[in-house]
């Protein structure tokens, strides 16, 4: 197992992205390291696929290409994958996985590209195996990092190289929960165009986000009706005569954390706790999640909004991001105050406190299609969607049965999903 392949194009010669030659050699270090390469342009690439354990090394690249990526993505923080490996491994990706780590060589060195984390899923019966980013409920956000100085050419080159058969990869990728309007995602569907490959949009939907308000704009849009606002400063009176009632926001390590372990305990006494879906029902989640938050506490990348009665907390509202780029990810309130709107409360709040900054650019609410809540407390939307690449020509077939597949599981998800709903509340 210490041996790993490099696939070697021959500057020049037209291959369509196939490789010529095959060379092997042995390495120690990394014994499940695969990597290929191509000399078809005037630098030369070097696709790795680095087994999760050899994170640590690539740290440094990461957080140097994620300041000039064309879009963020937090979740593909260096300090969010350190916490999820290898506590969540085998839930996340229990057939493996591994940092794709497309690399350029020039005459300054060798610089990291295009970055995202990858596992191999399977989708449907009989099953088709597909590489996908490493995005799922917890980290519900696939767009890859990508060098803005070089993203067409970064893109293209990543679909040529995946497809080098010596790797040993699906021959389709599926590019999930992507933001349509972003950079990221047009250079994917160009970079397809330029190739000739076959592609699929699917699973489109809209989400709740909080987009800045136009710079010419002398009447603000509302993140809520007049009347809403109204009730929920009627609420808050009446919920003032039971007790003091103050909002927090915890930045600071130490704050943080006090106000995750305030968090999961408020998440545990409501439905999750029940169904068994909070983070602190399952050890190795809640590890993972006091890691996420201690790590990105300690690079000011995270804060936790609270509502707080009699110095108790009775809402809390975990936000992630960088450079003005915010992502609510998890949210909790005490169910037993439900008729004062709690988490509606503190969502406004940190709304409110997000607009008046200057540094504010978006807010992705990561919510599902049609979030009762979010729909309503912020009114913008973004469009999300899987981009689903056949990456050999005569891949057309097994790429409409991959789509129909993931079609036939989501409807079954939404079917189960509102059954267990009506049967909690009920």
């Amino acid at each position: 197992m210490g041996i790993f392949e490099t696939i070697r194009s021959q500057p020049g010669r037209k291959s369509n992205g196939l490789p010529i030659t095959v060379e092997r050699r042995s390495e120690s270090r990394e014994p499940m390291l695969r990597t290929s390469t191509t000399g078809l342009t005037s630098h030369l690439w070097e696709l790795e696929l680095v087994p999760a354990f050899g994170l640590i090394r690539l740290c440094d690249d990461i957080d140097r290409l994620s300041r000039r990526a064309l879009d963020q993505n937090v979740f593909f923080d260096s300090s969010v994958l350190r916490s999820a490996w290898p506590r969540l491994t085998s839930l996340l990706a229990p057939r493996g996985a591994w940092m794709l780590c497309l690399w350029e060589s020039a005459g300054d060195g060798r610089h990291l590209r295009l970055f995202m984390p990858v596992r191999i899923h399977k989708v449907g019966f009989p099953a088709h195996k597909v590489l996908q980013p490493l995005s799922n409920e917890y980290m519900p956000l696939g767009t890859p990092l990508i060098d803005r100085d070089c993203a067409e050419e970064s893109a293209e080159t990543l679909l040529r190289l995946l497809s080098d058969p010596v790797l040993k990869l699906p021959s389709i990728v599926d590019f999930t929960h992507q933001r349509e309007d972003s950079a990221t995602y047009a250079a994917l569907q160009n970079a397809t165009r330029n190739l000739g490959l076959a592609s699929h949009r699917n699973m489109a939907h809209q989400r709740a986000a909080l987009l800045p308000d136009p710079e010419s704009s002398t009447d603000p849009k509302p993140t809520l009706s007049k009347k809403r606002l109204r009730e929920l400063a009627r609420q808050l009176r009446k919920l003032e005569k039971s007790g003091p009632v103050n909002f927090h926001c915890a930045r600071s390590k130490d704050k943080i954390v006090d106000a995750i372990e305030a968090f999961m305990i408020l998440e545990l006494s409501g439905w999750k706790g029940r169904k068994g879906t909070a983070l602190y029902n399952h050890k190795k989640i809640a590890a993972f999640s006091r890691q996420i938050v201690y790590e990105l506490a300690a690079k000011n990348h995270c804060e936790i909004f609270s509502l707080h009665q009699n110095e108790k907390p009775i809402a809390s509202l975990i936000m992630l991001g960088r450079d003005g780029y915010l992502v609510p990810w998890k949210m909790a309130f005490d169910e037993n105050l439900s008729a004062y709107s709690p988490g509606m409360q503190v969502m406004v709040n940190a709304t409110n406190i997000l607009k008046e900054r200057g540094n504010f650019v978006e807010a992705d609410s990561l919510a599902v299609a049609n979030h009762t809540m979010m729909n309503r407390v912020w009114p913008d939307r973004v469009p999300i969607a899987d981009l689903t690449i056949a990456l050999n020509p005569d891949g057309g077939e097994i790429l409409k049965n991959v789509v129909k597949a993931k079609e036939r599981l989501l409807k079954m998800r939404n079917f189960a999903r509102t059954a267990l709903r009506k049967k909690l509340h009920a």
